[in-house]
């Protein structure tokens, strides 16, 4: 039995006229709305095709199938995630331990923020897609950059293995932020959350809670 072609994630085209621009921004926002509106399992390109009021040959020209307008979203998503990242690690050259704990903290809440029912879909439905899974690769990042962060600031730190260290806090952080969403969404706006997350990361790393966060934390009872 001949083997089934796999299937390409990758747009099939790039637009370089203003005409084909509009046409593929109107197919990416349609796929969206659809995704949200309506999970994935009733995501379908015909549906995409309509909402965008193009031809499903006009979609097809882009992106062949409903994995490549995925992970164009996905694409797209990260990208959105990934300005504010940089500003952590500006910050964990010079700046108090726990205010770049507090950003890093800051920035996966954004992160959440950032059109949270298209984050959630494809956080929690959308199945992975190999390589282009934009969560895992967006986690895995961070990870590195707070690997790198206890590197430099070792002589900080109480921790023995900064690999596992960074692996705790981002994975934490994640699961916390991701779950808050939902259950605690009055302490994750009002940045308690935020603040009590960093005092326990803070205390997790250097084996101590600095007079600051204690303070930081009787001012906002």
């Amino acid at each position: 039995m001949a083997k089934r072609a796999k299937k390409t994630a990758n747009p099939r085209k790039t637009p370089e006229q203003d005409r084909s621009r509009a046409t593929v921004e109107a197919i990416v926002e349609a796929a969206a709305h659809i995704l949200v509106k309506y999970g994935y399992d009733a995501f379908t390109t015909n549906r995409v095709a309509e909402r965008a009021g193009v031809s499903i040959g006009s979609l097809y020209q882009y992106f062949p199938n409903k994995d490549a307008l995925l992970s164009e979203l996905m694409r797209r998503h990260v990208a959105q995630i990934e300005r504010g990242v940089e500003e952590m690690a500006a910050l964990a050259r010079t700046a108090p331990l726990a205010e770049v704990i507090r950003t890093g903290i800051q920035e996966n809440v954004r992160s959440h923020l950032i059109d949270p029912e298209l984050h959630r879909v494809l956080s929690e439905e959308v199945p992975r897609l190999g390589s282009l899974d934009w969560k895992v690769a967006f986690v895995a990042r961070m990870e590195d950059r707070v690997r790198g962060m206890l590197e430099a600031r070792r002589s900080e730190t109480a921790i023995a293995d900064t690999g596992l260290a960074a692996y705790i806090v981002t994975r934490t952080v994640e699961a916390v932020v991701h779950n808050a969403m939902r259950e605690q969404p009055k302490a994750l706006a009002s940045g308690a959350l935020a603040d009590e997350l960093t005092r326990m990361l803070l205390g997790f790393l250097t084996g101590k809670v600095s007079a600051a966060a204690r303070r930081h934390s009787a001012a906002a009872e």
